[in-house]
């Protein structure tokens, strides 16, 4: 037995009927440039006779100059394209753990949280006291924990 055809099924559009498919266009031929026939002296209502003008010389298409990159959203002052230098990791460790408030002298709570004095944070005050939301139990000096809220400290 031949094996069933499958048919192309019609695609859902919310015009009335969809535009049929057309095979690639073959490439137009430009007719050259006809001579433009020799015209009439004419009268000219600003002085002098018409001059008979030379046709003018076909122009080549010139290719299409690559797309600029474009510049972010700007409110003023330069604008730099260069990408910028990437960062080794141990810089970005570093400048990772110097953003991360510091929670000094902390006890865990019985909940889970944490109670101790905070610094390098950018809600509180430096040794400010304060109690965290819970995190994991067994929270000791040189960790990084992250609270149940999201917030992140490094114990010391």
């Amino acid at each position: 037995a031949p094996a069933p055809v499958k048919k192309p099924q019609p695609s859902f559009s919310f015009f009335s009927k969809p535009a049929p498919k057309k095979a690639a266009p073959a490439p137009v031929k430009v007719p050259a440039p006809k001579p433009a026939p020799a015209k009439k002296a004419g009268v000219s209502f600003f002085g002098g006779a018409a001059k008979a003008k030379a046709p003018p010389a076909p122009v080549k298409a010139a290719p299409a100059p690559a797309p600029a990159k474009k510049a972010g959203f700007n409110f003023g002052g330069t604008v730099s394209l260069k990408k910028a230098a990437p960062k080794t990791a141990a810089k970005a460790a570093a400048s990772a753990q110097e953003d991360i408030p510091v929670l000094k002298r902390f006890v865990q709570n019985k909940d889970g949280s944490l109670t101790g004095y905070v610094s390098n944070s950018k809600n509180f005050r430096n040794n400010e006291l304060i109690t965290t939301s819970p995190v994991r139990r067994g929270a000791k000096k040189g960790m990084t924990v992250q609270t149940g809220s999201g917030s992140r400290y490094r114990l010391e």
